[in-house]
Parts: C-alpha cells; structure tokens; sequence
C-alpha cells in the first residue's frame, strides 16, 4: 500500500470520528468537558482540591457556594450538616446556594430554585422540596407539577410560573453551569470556597467531612486576608 493512500486512510478515519464527535448531544459534550477541566485542575489537597473560576469572596469576607439538585439524594443528606452549619456562621463568611443542572432531566427543579429565589421563597421551600422528593416520594418533574406544589406552600403559582420561565431564572443557570464547568465539577453536592477550593464528598471522604474541609478552608482564606 502506497503512502498516500495510507494517508488517504487515515483522514478518513479522522473525518469519521470528526463526524461522530458533531453528532453527540450537548449535554455529553458538556459531560466531556466537565471530565477535561477535571483532569487540568491543580493537585488535590486533603478533602480539596484548588480550581480557577472567576469567582471572587466580596472585600474582607470568604464566600462559600454550596452546588446542589433537588433531585439528589447526598444534596438531601448533606442538609443535616449545612444547616446547624448555619446557625453558627461567622459574619464574615457569605453563604450560597446554586441549583446546578448537569443534564437535561435536573433542569426542571434547578428552574423551580432560582423561581423561588426571585420570589425571596427559598427559605420557606428550600427543606420543603427536598422532603417531598426524598421522604415522601413526591414526583416533582414537570413544570405543571413543580408549580403546584410551590402553590401549596404559600407561594403565588402565575407568580411563580413567570420566574420560572423568565429570564433571570435561565440567567442563573447559565452562570451557575458556567462556574461548575470552570470548577471541573463531576456531580453534586459540591463546594466551592472563595471561587479557588472545591469540596466533594469523594475528595473530602463524606458529608460530615465536607463541612469540617469548608470551615479549615475559610480560615485558610481568612489568613491570606491578612
């Protein structure tokens, strides 16, 4: 065989795979790039590992952003460790919660997040959605079910739907997935301290874990302040 028509081969063989590589769906190539910014990020610490985002803590404060689907069991469990988390946080410790959607199926409940958001409702639904979800076995998947449950915890249903729809709401998403993907995030619950420290479970060896890596990360942030 002549070198030129092995050369005719192998750019047909690359046009075949440069092919298959255009038809696969957005979401994998998302999934693809999430896996690559993954394996580029910084070495791993104990229970961290350090990222690049452009996120950045406001002056003299460290923020802490908690990335979470409704529909995930460990983002449920973890709840009993953020929120007693919570109720001793410093002043200069900013909390955050992002909805995160890493495939199509997780949009729904990551619109319904930042809806109540817009609507200042988190803290009255936030625990409410996870228990329907996770103890009662309530099928929260569609947007016509979604908003008749935010219904019956108080909030307005036309109100919400328009949130929901909106464009702050998609705005969010999108600057949320934007983050995950420069974090090299792979699932959820993680979180990310001062835009540079990503926290997983994996990394941290559970949920208890995770808080304790979080509070040894704020005072690391608090030290640089200095």
């Amino acid at each position: 065989m002549t070198a030129v028509t092995m050369s005719s081969i192998r750019f047909a063989r690359l046009a075949t795979v440069i092919g298959l590589v255009a038809r696969l769906p957005a979401l994998l190539i998302l999934g693809l790039s999430l896996t690559l910014s993954a394996t580029a990020s910084a070495a791993e610490g104990d229970g961290y590992r350090e990222v690049e985002t452009d996120v950045e803590s406001p002056e003299g404060k460290v923020l802490v952003q908690e990335f979470f689907w409704y529909g995930c069991p460990h983002c449920y469990h973890l709840e009993a460790e953020i929120e007693p988390w919570l109720e001793d946080l410093a002043d200069d410790v900013v909390f955050e919660r992002r909805a995160l959607a890493l495939g199509q199926h997780w949009l729904p409940l990551t619109q319904a997040f930042y809806a109540a958001q817009a609507l200042d409702a988190v803290e009255e639904t936030h625990a409410a959605v996870f228990d329907a979800i996770h103890r009662n076995d309530r099928k929260l998947a569609d947007t016509e079910s979604i908003a008749d449950f935010y219904a019956e915890q108080g909030v307005d249903r036309e109100g919400f739907l328009d949130a929901y729809n909106g464009f702050a709401v998609n705005n969010q998403i999108r600057k949320t997935g934007q983050i995950a993907e420069d974090a090299g995030m792979q699932g959820v619950p993680s979180i990310l301290v001062d835009g540079r420290y990503l926290v997983t479970g994996r990394l941290a060896g559970g949920n208890a874990r995770m808080v304790e890596v979080v509070d040894e990360l704020i005072d690391r942030v608090r030290d640089e302040q200095e």
